[in-house]
């Protein structure tokens, strides 16, 4: 009988340990926090019931003392909980400043490393806008919206010699994936991060099958759990969506180690996923495909660049006194350098100023960093600027791109309408704010383009204009006036006596002009003309 219930207890113990290693998935190595874990509680549920055993004289285990026992699973269960504490605490910044400092290889740049602004390559649509234009193409497909939901992750990529966002389609709750398992995940979003033009595209286009180990999927499909099964003993982040040139998608999966027990994480390299077969490989980081973008995630660089900037005199000083201690700024973007897509993100002093030092520059996928010594304003003093130049419009700045004009460091963002508007996030306006100085502002309608902006913000900068520009002033009389609302905003559009075609935008400094004017009325206009555009930009 005992036999027969130490063989039920051992069946348990294993399909109770499967069942856990089947959820959690922690990976067989010891420098992993949740291998720990796991041993922890396997251990434990042997030890707790042994040991409390252990304390009743009278209770035997086939002649063996249960107290000798109970020392051996409690030891063990002692080193489970006091190792990789022990570790842990001896491999923090306090004991290993230096390591910390120079966990990332920084390279002193001068600015002009960043080459003159291309428009073709600068992702001016943020993600809260790529959210959006992305949530709208998927509504526009009502043979997916019921079954499918459009995942948040939107991984910044180089493709096809400009700048996208990709996010695949995952399925929408348990029921959906039942019904659309065999089948798989049909589609994924791309959307240009310099126009804003979404597609959905979809794979059978492509001439390929539908996905089939994603994320959203369950059991045995599941990504993460079919890593797990291939790649026992890697330790692994959260997968990465990426396409490559010709459009086929790929989950990409970094690898990492730690200093003892989960201290200073380390990108080792990455694992390649064809989601539609699963088949995978391990890449060493100098290995490594030439279409992959992200392998560094961006919370480990900015935690480098954090470490590099305040512990170069020591963990002290980066707490007391904190003498040359510099820190990210409040945010981060990216752009496009080489082909290759780099985190940016200001430098400021420890003591979170309004001004940035200059900006850290770090390549996604080969780790090169570099550091560009540029004093200005920092990001967020830049966004409130912009929003100050449109504050009667109430338009949102997202966080800005570094780009150079004509030499200058210069902040590019875009300016939406509220979220709680009625057009929904749409963006309105560009801008662009001089790093040095913060009041050389210049904003731009949407519809005028990058190449006005550009222009204005090189002649505000005391630059030579780039496109010659016709400025004057007379005076009209309309024969003709037509109100336009465009995502919210109103645009005025007259036709003079002479046949001249002449537009402005709705401002609350023109609205008594504006407000009450009618056909056969004279006003008295600047305006300027670019590109062919004729735009009112003052009524006398």
């Amino acid at each position: 009988m005992k036999k027969n219930l130490l063989l039920i207890f051992a069946i348990a113990y294993v399909i109770f340990g499967a069942a856990v290693y089947y959820v959690q998935l922690p990976p067989l190595d010891w420098h992993s926090p949740l291998f720990w874990s796991y041993a922890t509680l396997m251990i434990a549920v042997l030890a707790v019931p042994i040991i409390v055993m252990a304390t009743i004289p009278s209770v035997k285990f086939y002649n063996t003392n249960l107290k000798k026992v109970g020392i051996v699973f409690g030891t063990a269960l002692a080193v489970c909980i006091a190792l990789p504490v022990i570790s842990s605490s001896i491999s923090v910044r306090l004991f290993n400043a230096d390591e910390y400092a120079s966990r990332i290889d920084v390279e002193e740049a001068e600015f002009d490393t960043i080459s003159e602004v291309d428009f073709t390559k600068t992702p001016i649509i943020d993600r809260t806008t790529t959210q959006a234009l992305g949530d709208r193409v998927m509504g526009q497909m009502s043979d997916l919206v019921s079954q499918f939901n459009v995942s948040t992750e939107y991984t910044q990529i180089s493709y096809l010699d400009s700048v996208y966002r990709v996010t695949p389609l995952e399925y929408a709750d348990f029921f959906k994936w039942a019904s659309n398992k065999d089948e798989g995940i049909p589609a994924y979003i791309s959307v240009d991060s310099t126009s804003g033009s979404a597609e959905l595209v979809r794979l059978d286009d492509l001439g390929l099958d539908n996905m089939k180990y994603v994320p959203s999927a369950l059991f045995n499909k599941n990504l993460e759990r079919h890593l797990r099964f291939n790649y026992p003993t890697e330790i692994f982040g959260s997968p990465s969506f990426e396409i490559d040139e010709d459009g086929k998608p790929w989950y990409v999966c970094s690898t990492y180690t730690y200093k003892g027990v989960g201290a200073k994480r380390s990108v080792t390299g990455a694992i390649v996923v064809d989601p539609i077969n699963g088949e995978s490989k391990n890449y060493a980081l100098d290995d490594m495909p030439s279409w992959v973008d992200r392998i560094f995630p961006e919370s480990l660089i900015i935690e480098e660049i954090d470490d590099h900037g305040s512990l170069q005199d020591g963990y002290i000083n980066s707490v007391i006194g904190q003498k040359q201690v510099v820190v990210s700024s409040e945010g981060y973007n990216y752009i496009e350098k080489d082909g290759d897509i780099w985190l940016y993100t200001g430098i400021t002093s420890v003591t979170a100023d309004e001004s940035n030092l200059g900006f850290m520059l770090v390549n996604m996928r080969t780790h090169e960093a570099l550091k560009i010594s540029a004093p200005g304003a920092n990001e967020t003093s830049a966004m409130k600027s912009a929003e100050d130049e449109v504050k009667n419009f109430g338009y949102e700045a997202s966080f800005p791109i570094l780009v150079n004009v004509n030499g200058n460091p210069t902040y590019m963002l875009s300016l939406r309408a509220p979220s709680s508007d009625e057009s929904n996030g749409v963006i309105k306006k560009y801008a662009m704010i001089d790093v040095t100085d913060y009041q050389k502002v210049v904003t731009v309608d949407v519809n005028e383009g990058f190449d006005v902006l550009k222009e204005l913000m090189v002649e505000v900068q005391g630059g030579t204009s780039l496109v010659e520009k016709e400025k004057d002033t007379k005076t009209i009389t309309i024969a003709s006036l037509e109100k336009i609302l465009v995502d919210g905003t109103t645009y005025y559009y007259f036709i003079d006596s002479e046949g001249g075609k002449y537009k402005i935008e709705f401002d609350t400094k023109f609205e008594d002009e504006l407000a009450f004017v009618k056909v056969g009325d004279t006003l008295d206009i600047s305006y300027e003309v670019s590109e062919g555009i004729v735009k009112i930009s003052d009524i006398e």
